[in-house]
């Protein structure tokens, strides 16, 4: 795979304004302009996140609609369904709507959909709820693309409002409310909140629906900073940028799941062994989240939604158990195919180097692909599609790289398939079997235009060069005031040249597994750690090596050093 090295640049009279204005060190200074932070007043409000910065919820198209259809159902104690998606961010945004609802009395119920009936709503599963007297559907994370479920579901007089943040048809399903800041339009200026944002500012307009008509009256009004927690859960595991309001919600959502009120956060940070003071973006997305994506991978995303509403400790640390047991399977399975999914990808690159891997074979499970698509992406620096062949159909999802826009690369090939949806970086997809080779060939080369004819490469960027011993405790410890990190808002990575390798070896009690060495920076050694990156233990064998790391604090035996993160090596010089 060929990567390149990139140092970001930034104007240097801003980084100047920002030390100035905030009082920060020039470093640090500097990072933050390197996040698109072009002011003191934007700086403030990046390192100081707060809820009262967050924009008005009746800035949404059609809120006002959902609004008053949900208050009419409460009102009427019709019956509601909260209909939800297998994921993470499905989960979360089912579970906060179902517990403010049950909050104000009402016994709303939830339907999530196993993954062999498929993503969103269907027909069927519409027929079957109006026929149990269900008045309102509240779709959320799905229904965007349901225009013809929709429309069944008017003639059986069931409404359904339509809470989504994926990207829009070319005609909207002809529902209650729909609620999606992409359409054209909506004047919410934060257009890339998770599904589980979208469904907190449904509730705290509900909520000041309420608190206008009295319905509180002199009793206390529901906590929304409670639910919280699961938007971070939500919003960190579906991987939208954590920026602006995404980055408001997640630090004070981090705050609340750190305290572990939630019977279901207690016994799943239980289960993780998370037993700290605190949690972090890393947390959610390497131990909690896992645990709660691999029901739904599995098959059983019921039981997330149980754990996150449930008053019950017993009950959750139960559900906690049963998602851990899923999560070891779904590691077990996930490096069966990925090393099968290797082989495959070597052997389609022997003979030729094309700008995407198209790969499907038959036993593979369709929950995980998308996992081991993201770990292809990695190995191979391409776009990967990994579908799972069952009958006359494969499933599967699909991973990009920086250069690819995937759904407009789907939407080109879209003749071949028989559906698909996503964003720029992923996407999930369904492929009729006898249409698998035309769309390989059409999606390939369609990302080979995307990219004008060059090899696709894996970019990563570096915030600037900084040798280790250029560190002092406090300034790696200043690092943790850009936090949460994730998309939009990387961990700071830095570029340090010319280090002496002093030991290496492989870690870990299964695979894939971590390369730990000592890398000397004149005459000190620094402990570094390498994630998953054990097949390359021939690139830290050499004499002397650049790398990409990012700097952190580990603290052992009662002593704190400093540690690198390794991102990527290459030979000094390279």
């Amino acid at each position: 795979m060929r990567r390149v090295w990139a140092i970001r640049e930034v104007a240097e009279d801003r980084v100047t304004e920002l030390a100035r204005g905030l009082g920060l060190s020039p470093r640090l200074a500097r990072l933050l302009a390197l996040r698109q932070v072009d002011s003191p007043a934007a700086g403030r409000r990046f390192l100081a996140p707060n809820l009262e910065d967050l924009h008005p919820p009746q800035l949404l198209q059609d809120m006002d609609l959902a609004v008053e259809r949900v208050l009419r159902a409460l009102g009427a104690r019709e019956r509601v369904c909260v209909w939800g998606d297998y994921d993470v961010d499905g989960v979360t945004a089912t579970a906060l709507l179902v517990g403010f609802l049950r909050e104000l009395g009402h016994a709303a119920e939830y339907h999530i959909p196993a993954r062999e009936e498929g993503y969103g709503l269907s027909a069927a599963g519409l027929e079957r709820l109006a026929g149990q007297g269900v008045g309102l559907v509240i779709a959320v994370d799905c229904g965007i693309s349901d225009r013809a479920p929709i429309a069944r579901a008017r003639e059986l007089g069931l409404d359904v409002v339509v809470i989504d943040h994926h990207q829009l048809p070319e005609a909207l399903p002809e529902a209650a409310a729909v609620l999606d800041p992409l359409r054209p339009g909506c004047a919410f200026p934060a257009k890339d909140l998770a599904a589980v944002g979208l469904v907190f500012n449904l509730v705290m307009a509900l909520r000041a629906a309420l608190r206008a008509r009295g319905a509180f009256g002199t009793g206390p009004e529901p906590n929304l900073r409670q639910h919280l927690d699961l938007v971070a859960l939500g919003t960190v595991a579906d991987i939208v940028p954590l920026l602006g309001e995404n980055r408001i919600l997640t630090q004070v959502g981090l705050q609340e799941l750190a305290a572990g009120r939630r019977p279901g956060v207690a016994a799943l940070k239980e289960i993780a062994g998370l037993t700290g003071p605190g949690a972090s973006a890393a947390d959610v997305a390497y131990r909690l989240a896992p645990r709660i994506n691999a029901l739904g991978r599995l098959g059983l995303a019921r039981g997330g939604v149980e754990l996150l509403t449930t008053s019950s400790y017993a009950r959750a640390l139960a559900l906690a158990r049963e998602m851990d047991a899923a999560n070891e399977q779904r590691k077990a399975i996930e490096q069966q195919i990925f090393e099968r999914a290797s082989k495959l990808a070597e052997a389609a690159l022997q003979d030729a180097r094309p700008a995407a891997l198209v790969l499907a074979e038959e036993g593979w499970h369709p929950g995980v692909v998308g996992i081991v698509a993201s770990r292809l992406v990695e190995r191979f620096g391409r776009p990967v599609v990994l579908l799972a062949l069952d009958g006359e159909r494969g499933k599967g999802s699909a991973r990009g790289v920086e250069g690819v826009h995937l759904f407009e690369a789907l939407t080109a090939s879209a003749e071949h398939l028989a559906a698909f949806g996503g964003h720029r970086l992923a996407a999930g997809l369904t492929v009729r079997r006898e249409a698998l080779e035309a769309f390989r060939r059409r999606f390939v080369a369609v990302v080979a235009a995307q990219l004008g004819g060059a090899e696709p490469a894996r970019v990563l960027h570096a915030d600037g060069p900084a040798q280790p011993s250029e560190w002092s405790l406090a300034e790696v410890a200043e690092l943790a005031r850009l936090a949460p990190f994730g998309a939009g808002n990387p961990e700071p990575v830095f570029l340090a040249r010319d280090l002496e390798v002093r030991g290496v070896r492989p870690v870990g009690t299964r695979p894939p597994l971590h390369l730990k060495a000592g890398l000397a920076d004149g005459a000190r050694t620094w402990d570094a750690i390498w994630f998953r990156q054990a097949e390359r233990l021939d690139a830290l064998r050499s004499g002397r090596v650049d790398v990409l790391y990012s700097p952190e604090l580990n603290t052992w035996d009662g002593h704190t050093s400093l540690q690198l993160k390794l991102v990527d090596v290459r030979l000094s010089g390279g």
